[in-house]
């Protein structure tokens, strides 16, 4: 079994579908599952799930999930909605399956959402889109399987904008005349030496194509949330592993990784990504 190379070594890899290797994992063994699916209506060339089959495709990855979490486990879905297609009659609306999707992690699964955050890209790929604007975000769907949770929110702190820091440095913070309460009493804000509060924005470049993936991720995305919902020695799984970013940024992390994925060749690319790490 997969879960038996953990033994040996800090990361184990599977060509097998997801749901069905995660159900291979001991119940309550993972810290987090964090992985990016198919996008809706998206042509990879590792198949198309359409939105009117979506919530069908994705049910048996997040019931594994959420029987083999931890109690303090989480899952975080990135996942972008892609369009329907135009017709001679109707132009290309936004599917909304991804909101649907979110209500069903709460309602269905009895999990708990965190946050949904958006991933700002920088770069996006342009569309030529005529009838709404450029597609330029996806949402990270973050959901907790118990209803009271922590998170290192020191571990995702980010720099300080310079204005800010001088700002906290002369600028005293009085109660409002118009009776909101956001500040109740006179104060002065002193910088956290690990840095400002992080935003559930994330803005940056969108990945190069790495080693044929057609998706790859950037590596600051599964990092952050690594960081904010494990620590090391922790498990962290990825039924969609494709081209293995995931692993990369746990192992890097000091986490134990297990990843699945149904292509071969995703299999051993990533494998030999992590084999360098050591």
């Amino acid at each position: 079994m997969v879960i038996e190379r953990l033994e040996h070594s800090e990361y184990a890899v599977s060509c097998c579908d997801g749901a069905k290797g995660l159900l291979q994992l001991p119940d309550k063994s993972i810290k987090l599952v964090y992985g990016s699916p198919p996008y809706p209506n998206a042509e990879r060339d590792y198949g198309i799930w359409k939105s009117s089959e979506y919530i069908e495709k994705i049910s048996p990855f997040i019931d594994a999930s959420v029987k083999k979490l931890r109690e303090d486990g989480f899952l975080v879905i990135n996942i972008k909605a892609n369009r329907e297609k135009a017709t001679s009659k109707t132009s290309t609306k936004r599917s909304l399956v991804v909101e649907r999707l979110a209500i069903m992690l709460e309602e269905h699964w009895s999990l708990h959402c965190v946050d949904i955050e958006i991933w700002v890209k920088e770069n996006p790929v342009p569309t030529g889109l005529r009838v709404a604007c450029q597609d330029a975000y996806e949402q990270n769907l973050w959901f907790s399987l118990s209803p009271k949770w922590t998170i290192n929110l020191d571990d995702i702190r980010r720099p300080y904008e310079s204005h800010s820091v001088k700002t906290y440095e002369g600028y005293e913070y009085k109660p409002r005349s118009n009776g909101l309460s956001y500040v109740r009493k006179n104060k002065r804000i002193q910088p956290h030496p690990l840095g400002a509060l992080p935003t559930n924005i994330i803005q940056g470049g969108v990945s190069s194509r790495i080693l044929g993936h057609q998706a790859a991720q950037p590596l600051y995305l599964p990092e952050k949330y690594i960081k904010a919902t494990t620590s090391p020695g922790d498990l962290v799984v990825d039924p969609w592993m494709g081209s293995g970013t995931t692993g990369v940024a746990a192992l890097s992390l000091k986490r134990k990784f297990i990843g699945f994925d149904l292509v071969e060749q995703h299999v051993s690319d990533a494998e030999k990504r992590f084999r360098a790490l050591f």
